[in-house]
């Protein structure tokens, strides 16, 4: 799947600066940017020339409001899959696109970022030591566990499930496992690293996705399950209970999370998008809002 990108500032300049933003096969959720010569563009230039003209300023600091929380957030393509810019080509808004219109908010998210590279870098920090941000929303992890390599790595093939109904029958559960403790330690150490750069102020929103739902032409969870034997018409409900069990070990990981610290919140949007997916793996417009619904529950009974 291939878009291009053109920036306002260079249609009016007649000489337009084109770019391709392509899903990456082998990582959910990440998008890699490419110039029309095919040469990747990296994550700064993108924010040199999108980002900051188009959203909430990457790097600037927000005045504090006269009144309603304040909202930070880092994280994957569920935050910030570069709209409006990409709504021409058939992406939709984002939850965290639709809280901006009710709060004042501040995102560092990059849609090809992945987990490790969130926990590597720890863009949020900036924003975040300025003390001034109520919430911090992050997403992140999607790309280790439901889609691209991480989901072909965890799949048996359809036939060493024996016929069975149980989901855990057709999974790789000790590579399931490692992959969910490295979660877990990674969001533990966001979780303490927002607490003390906040000094304490800032609570962590979290959240594990929805169930997802593949396709013939897929290239996160419909390619992966076929490579494996799986047909998606004939599996439709079997790979429907694998992909549930997934989300739910998910969720699972992120409420010990919850358990061991006292500043993470977990939202639950399970069964929110409720069929309504622009793509796999991304909700149309409508189930973004109604996820939004569910952030907003909890942060305006918190402040």
């Amino acid at each position: 799947m291939q878009e291009i990108i053109k920036t306002e500032d260079a249609e009016r300049k007649s000489k337009p600066a084109e770019f391709r933003l392509e899903k990456n096969p082998s990582i959910c959720l990440v998008y890699d940017v490419y110039d029309m010569r095919g040469k990747a563009v990296s994550k700064r230039a993108v924010v040199d020339q999108f980002l900051r003209a188009e959203r909430t300023g990457f790097k600037r600091q927000p005045m504090r409001a006269a009144t309603g929380p304040l909202l930070c957030a880092d994280g994957d393509s569920w935050i910030n899959i570069l709209w409006p810019l990409s709504a021409a080509f058939g992406h939709q808004r984002t939850f965290f696109d639709v809280l901006q219109d009710r709060y004042q908010t501040t995102d560092v998210a990059y849609p090809g970022d992945t987990f490790k590279q969130m926990l590597i870098e720890k863009d949020y920090r900036q924003p975040i030591q300025s003390g001034i941000f109520d919430f911090f929303i992050f997403s992140g992890g999607g790309n280790d566990v439901l889609g691209g390599g991480a989901l072909l790595e965890l799949l048996r093939w359809k036939s060493e499930g024996g016929g069975s109904s149980d989901p855990k029958k057709y999974l790789f559960t000790p590579v399931l496992k490692q992959t969910l403790d490295f979660l877990r330690g990674g969001y533990m150490e966001i979780a303490d690293d927002i607490r003390v750069k906040s000094s304490g102020r800032t609570r962590m929103l979290v959240h594990g996705y929805d169930y997802p739902i593949p396709r013939n032409d897929g290239v996160w969870i419909g390619r992966p399950f076929q490579a494996r034997g799986y047909d998606l018409r004939a599996d439709k409900q079997l790979i429907a209970d694998i992909l549930k069990y997934l989300v739910d070990q998910f969720y699972t990981m992120l409420e010990a999370v919850q358990r061991r610290k006292r500043n993470v919140t977990v939202i639950n949007l399970r069964n929110v998008c409720a069929g309504r997916w622009n793509d796999e793996l991304h909700p149309k417009a409508a189930a973004s809002k109604d996820l939004a619904l569910k952030f907003r529950s909890v942060v305006d009974t918190t402040v």
